[in-house]
């Protein structure tokens, strides 16, 4: 072997570690991402639940005294009322302006805490692309040639850019994994763009999964568009054959 070869090898060897290590990396964030919104969630709900059971147990236990079988189902069914309208009012009270003033309070102190603060970041930007105030929630997504010719990419169309000579291309956002909100923007051709029948949170669950659901979603989208241009040519084959047998 000469020395080239070894150190073309050497080189291939190192690329491939590199994108390993990154793929890996980017898997390990995805995961973090995805799993501590919920092991929050079940934390904040799981100490609710105790707290509410332990003060309504002994209200129930005497009640139970005078009408059996109160306790139990009923017990839980009553914790589970309360959360729930606790929720709605906390999120009733977030939408109005006291309300919002309380919010960015609460998340600028939350975000002043340096070692929560970085995973709180991420946390909050994955919940806000999907909540239902995202303004990318709604647009049509688009698969356009990003970041060269020959690679496609998804993207979200969010409006259009009128350059000074009338021309007007489609500003298009393009996420990234695995954080959707640190994506970029571009500006195309209609033309160059390829429209899709894919929503907004198939997209979303494309690129959390590194691509892994890709195939998945594209695929039924395949075989739905494919059922709907069969059902097309059978309904008008059945109009000719109709024509035909009522000129014969």
């Amino acid at each position: 072997m000469t020395r080239e070869e070894m150190l073309e090898r050497l080189r291939t060897a190192w690329s491939s570690t590199r994108f390993f290590l990154a793929q890996f990396r980017n898997y390990i964030v995805t995961g973090l991402v995805i799993i501590i919104p919920l092991a929050a969630t079940i934390f904040i709900l799981r100490f609710i639940w105790d707290f509410l059971y332990n003060f309504l147990l002994p209200l129930f236990e005497v009640a139970q005294t005078s009408i059996p079988f109160i306790a139990g189902i009923y017990l839980q069914i009553i914790i589970v009322a309360i959360i729930l309208t606790f929720l709605y009012a906390l999120g009733r009270a977030a939408r109005s302006a006291a309300g919002g003033q309380v919010e960015r309070y609460w998340h600028g102190a939350i975000e002043s805490i340096p070692v929560v603060r970085s995973f709180y970041r991420v946390v909050r930007q994955v919940v806000d692309m999907f909540s239902a105030t995202n303004p990318l929630a709604n647009q049509p997504v688009v698969v356009l040639e990003y970041p060269r010719i020959g690679a496609l990419a998804l993207g979200m169309i969010t409006s259009r850019f009128v350059m000074p000579d009338g021309e007007e291309y489609l500003t298009i956002y393009i996420p990234t994994i695995p954080i959707p909100t640190s994506g970029f923007m571009t500006f195309v051709r209609e033309s160059e763009v390829t429209p899709t029948d894919i929503t907004f949170d198939e997209a979303m669950r494309i690129i959390f999964s590194g691509g892994v659901l890709a195939e998945e979603i594209t695929r039924e989208h395949f075989k739905r568009r494919h059922r709907l241009d069969k059902g097309e040519a059978d309904e008008e084959s059945a109009a000719l054959a109709a024509e035909r047998s009522t000129m014969d």
